[in-house]
């Protein structure tokens, strides 16, 4: 060849290779940019989700030589996360402060996905039709992470999402980059898979769906390029090696947890899930939430189907599209998540976005008969920047609302744990409380936490005993199990429900069924001064007041009369609702337990708002004839006697509050 000839070649290479230089640059310039507002969203969320702590809870035992538990002594796998409190653990172990640490790896994983995310985009769907286009299909997808009000939620909440996310979207970059290499490259896509799946079991799905995958596109594709027959094919080195890489280890932690633990599964596994139409209701209507969401309806989901009329990428598009729909049916299967908003479906939704991001990329191609890409490209930039600001402004205040709640009731426990610290010190000795909501409470207090819910209790967990009239309601609570004669078995000290004196967890309400729960607990209303904060607990009574307040029976006692009560106080915050909270109370007590005295107080609460006094003091003196230990029935009384001058009568009410809840007072 002349060497001008060589010299025109080499021009004519250098005139194809700088607008791809150029264009790799202000993509990754692009991509700093997004990430740069994913931050800033993420930072809008300054909060740290109640859970979270549980996690927390664990990497403290762990590291102060404890083991793995959360109550100390009692072995229970209460996380799902095993690798994410192994990183914290050992961000503790070196000196740094792990909750703020476990916020800033939250956002530097999602950082990582967004960078994943466009290396899917651009390397393993790359576009031939034109550098505008090229650009903003590769950066569609990413878009919509970095605008995505969940995405931002879960990234700074502590908890183990964002790392899953990562880890996920990695494995699976990582091998479609394997399956393009013709299995030359070292597998170390399974290695990822295996970090996903020690981060959450629902790793373990990915990769089973990776599996078949390769062995449909192993049957499909190579054993037609090849004199050799499928299944040798699949059991090639290269592929032998992927499997080992990831089973070996897993099954060694397997082994690993059972030895430890006693069982195969978290603990959460046995406490969350069932089998029922309520779990199955409750699935669908979380997979809606997110379709309405993020999928447009389910437009998006049409979208992303469209995928597979591709004929050179069909099976890396089949690859993508299911994962996204098996995970899909397997949250049908296990019931959605109670943790709001669309926690399950964060890790997701890198892989959704690009199904959605390469199914609108064959729609213009299909419709564009001229192949005018330009604009094609408008069409995809319009579409993309109009829909995430539309699901931002959508959804912003919604979210942070999700964040400020979360942020006070984590504030909340904090409190009420060192509150139950300081009366555990007071004590000298260990603290039992049960509880429904048992995060910072745990980790603030360092109490003996009973999980009412099962999530780190075995017993709870694997010997659950719901109570048919109270459980075959729609109550908006996941968790199904409990065991109201295990928990009173373990004599808390005091009993935290989420809601202050009000039962509305399962758990919760079926404690009211129990005539040991009537007699021995009350509400026991404490005060912290330098947070001016008031809350309540159940309180054990000492057992010889206990044994003298026995309920009496009432032929006509229903347990659904706890649903009624909860209905009552429900239907008492609307004040243009109050004579049907009255009939409500009434009603809760013609079916419950007789001697039962709360809803008399809260029935002078109730006339108290209507100035009727006298229908007011009727009731509270009612309630402590009942219940002696009813203290705001009695601070009602004391008002009243201070006002009619009958000193003895609001002395001897004074003394019952100071005796059963002096720090009602303070």
């Amino acid at each position: 060849m002349s060497s001008k000839k060589q010299s025109k070649q080499q021009i004519h290479s250098k005139k194809i290779v700088k607008p791809q230089i150029d264009l790799k640059i202000i993509s990754f310039g692009l991509l700093g940019i997004l990430a740069i507002v994913m931050y800033y969203y993420c930072r809008s969320f300054d909060f740290l989700q109640d859970d979270s702590f549980i996690t927390f809870r664990y990497v403290k035992n762990f590291t102060e030589g404890n083991g793995l538990v959360f109550n100390i002594g009692e072995r229970v796998e209460g996380y799902t996360c095993f690798l994410w409190v192994i990183v914290l653990s050992f961000v503790k172990s070196v000196g740094f402060n792990f909750i703020t640490a476990s916020q800033t790896l939250g956002i530097l994983s999602s950082m990582m996905t967004l960078l994943i995310t466009y290396l899917i985009s651009s390397r393993i769907f790359p576009k031939d039709k034109g550098p505008f286009y090229n650009l903003t299909f590769s950066l569609i997808a990413v878009m919509f992470l970095a605008f995505n009000g969940s995405f931002a939620y879960w990234t700074v909440s502590g908890m183990e999402t964002g790392l899953f996310g990562f880890l996920v979207t990695l494995g699976v970059y990582l091998y479609l980059k394997e399956n393009k290499e013709n299995n030359s490259a070292f597998p170390l896509s399974s290695i990822a898979f295996l970090f996903a799946a020690l981060t959450r079991p629902e790793g373990n799905l990915i990769f089973a769906v990776t599996v078949i995958h390769k062995v449909i596109v192993t049957y499909k594709v190579h054993s037609a390029n090849s004199d050799q027959s499928w299944f040798k094919q699949l059991l090639a080195r290269n592929n032998i090696i992927w499997l080992s890489l990831f089973v070996f280890p897993a099954l060694t932690y397997m082994v690993w947890r059972y030895s430890y633990y006693g069982y195969l599964f978290p603990n959460t596994f046995y406490a969350k899930t069932g089998s029922s139409i309520e779990y199955y209701k409750a699935g669908v209507d979380y997979v809606w939430e997110f379709l309405r969401s993020y999928g447009g309806y389910g437009i998006f989901g049409v979208i992303a189907l469209f995928t597979l009329r591709s004929k050179t990428r069909f099976y890396d598009y089949l690859y993508l599209v299911m994962i996204f729909f098996v995970f899909l049916l397997y949250i049908v299967y296990v019931g959605g998540d109670v943790l709001r908003p669309n926690r399950f479906f964060v890790p997701l939704m890198p892989v959704f976005f690009i199904l959605v991001q390469e199914g609108l990329n064959q729609l213009i191609e299909m419709l564009d008969k001229k192949k005018t890409f330009a604009y094609g490209a408008v069409i995809g930039l319009i579409f993309v920047g109009s829909y995430s600001y539309y699901t931002y402004k959508n959804e912003f205040e919604q979210i942070k609302r999700f964040s400020e709640l979360e942020k006070g009731l984590v504030e909340k426990m904090k409190i009420s744990g060192g509150w139950l610290k300081a009366k555990q010190t007071q004590a000298g000795r260990p603290l039992v409380v049960a509880a429904t909501t048992i995060g910072a409470v745990s980790y603030y207090s360092e109490v003996v936490l009973v999980d009412m819910l099962g999530l780190t209790d075995k017993e709870v967990a694997h010997n659950p005993m719901p109570i048919p009239e109270i459980s075959s309601r729609e109550v908006g609570w996941r968790e199904r199990n409990y065991n109201v004669d295990y928990i009173l078995s373990r004599k808390p000290d005091f009993i935290y429900f989420s809601t202050g004196i009000k039962p509305s967890a399962y758990a919760e309400r079926g404690l009211f069924t129990s005539q040991d729960f009537m007699n021995y607990y009350y509400p026991y209303y404490f005060t912290v001064k330098e947070y001016d904060f008031t809350d309540i607990m159940y309180k054990r009574k000492l057992d010889e007041d206990a044994n003298r307040q026995q309920l009496t029976t009432n032929p006509a006692y229903k347990k659904t009369f706890v649903n009624l009560y909860n209905q009552a106080m429900n239907t008492s915050r609307d004040k243009s609702k109050t004579q049907e909270a009255i009939n409500l109370y009434r009603q809760a007590i013609a079916e419950g337990p007789g001697g039962w005295g709360t809803p008399y107080q809260m029935l002078g609460d109730l006339y108290m708002q209507l100035k009727d006094n006298n229908q007011a003091l009727d009731n509270y003196k009612k309630a402590v004839e009942l219940d002696d230990y009813n203290v705001m029935a009695h601070y009602y009384l004391y008002q009243n006697s201070m006002q009619q001058k009958d000193t003895a009568s609001a002395k001897m009410h004074i003394e019952k509050i100071q005796k059963y809840t002096p720090e009602l007072l303070r």
